[in-house]
């Protein structure tokens, strides 16, 4: 026999109303102990309860789906966001519609029109728009909560869980000064996202802290991709004053670096150390392993999640803007000068 809210009521000798609110996120609403909460969701899982979506859909006006829009989903980075938002979302029996506007603006306001027709009950979104202008008009529009997540934008009221990009560039650029190294370059993204612009900063003013001069000749690149980082590492490599280490705004970005490395046959990482944006799971197999600033998707996406969730169920957060602080995994793709 199907497992149900009365027959889990009967078995604890607890009200429905009470299994209810547990089991959809209400307990501290009604102030239900921590202790009956455990009981009941340990009993549940026990017994296989999994609730009746179609007739909640149809009880409270909802889908209880989340639209999640993001640049490309080909990119382990926002690959593995996806999923640990994905995990939050089916923990609260949530379904996530997955769509991926490829960094096209067009295909991102195209896949806005889609969910808001799909009747989502909220989006998280990574946008690829430079200003909020757009989105205001559109949210506005669809009277759906939205979250931003990684990417983010001012002067737009929609809360926000991104990186501390600012502090993760500075902390590598400082990591790689501190092994000896003076003469940086840069392979940036596109240079009108706030994330990129942040990055640039951190790594400008961590030269300037340690009175290392700012060439503009070894920054270069505008785009996440690995043709960026290629074109960009082979005109870095022909500056008179070659820079002996590299960092990368992106993993996509670093694999063009290691595929230009290669062509040109240097020898990693005597000929030139490399650091990199986004951990992966390949980084520690390649060689020499690769030298990342972790990123914790993860706990990023877990966030965006209750965030949209919180809105949802008209929760809102006395701050709504989130940074998360890197970390940098060392290994064997920086050489150290001193």
């Amino acid at each position: 026999m199907k497992a149900s809210l009365k027959s889990i009521a009967k078995d604890l000798n607890i009200s429905p109303g009470t299994i209810s609110r547990v089991l959809n996120g209400k307990a501290k609403e009604y102030r239900i102990s921590e202790a009956t909460v455990k009981r009941v969701k340990a009993y549940a899982q026990k017994v296989g309860y999994t609730p009746n979506l179609v007739a909640k859909s149809l009880q409270a006006s909802k889908s209880f789906t989340i639209g999640l829009i993001l640049p490309d989903i080909s990119n382990p980075f926002f690959s593995t966001m996806a999923k640990h938002i994905e995990q939050q979302a089916s923990a609260m029996h949530y379904s996530i519609l997955l769509m991926d506007s490829d960094e096209q603006l067009e295909k991102e306001t195209k896949a806005l029109q889609q969910l808001y027709s799909r009747k989502v009950d909220g989006i998280i979104l990574c946008p690829v728009g430079f200003e909020g202008s757009h989105y205001k008009e559109q949210f506005k529009d669809m009277g759906i909560p939205v979250v931003f997540v990684d990417r983010y934008l001012k002067g737009i009221d929609v809360p926000f869980v991104s990186s501390n990009n600012y502090k993760g560039a500075y902390d590598a650029v400082e990591f790689l000064i501190q092994k000896g190294h003076k003469t940086i370059g840069l392979i940036q993204g596109d240079q009108k996202l706030l994330t990129v612009n942040e990055r640039e900063k951190g790594f400008k003013e961590a030269l300037q802290d340690y009175n290392i001069s700012f060439n503009a000749n070894l920054l270069l690149g505008n785009g996440f991709n690995e043709e960026n980082g290629y074109v960009s590492m082979l005109q870095l490599l022909k500056e008179k004053n070659k820079p002996t280490a590299i960092l990368c705004m992106s993993n996509q970005i670093c694999m063009g670096v290691l595929k230009a490395a290669k062509e040109l046959q240097l020898n990693l990482p005597q000929d030139l150390s490399i650091i990199s944006f986004d951990e992966n799971p390949y980084a520690e197999y390649i060689t020499p392993s690769l030298t990342t600033i972790k990123q914790h998707n993860d706990k990023m996406g877990a966030k965006a999640f209750n965030l949209i969730y919180d809105l949802i169920q008209d929760q809102k957060s006395e701050d709504p803007s989130f940074l998360i602080d890197t970390e940098i995994i060392e290994r064997g793709s920086i050489f150290d000068l001193l």
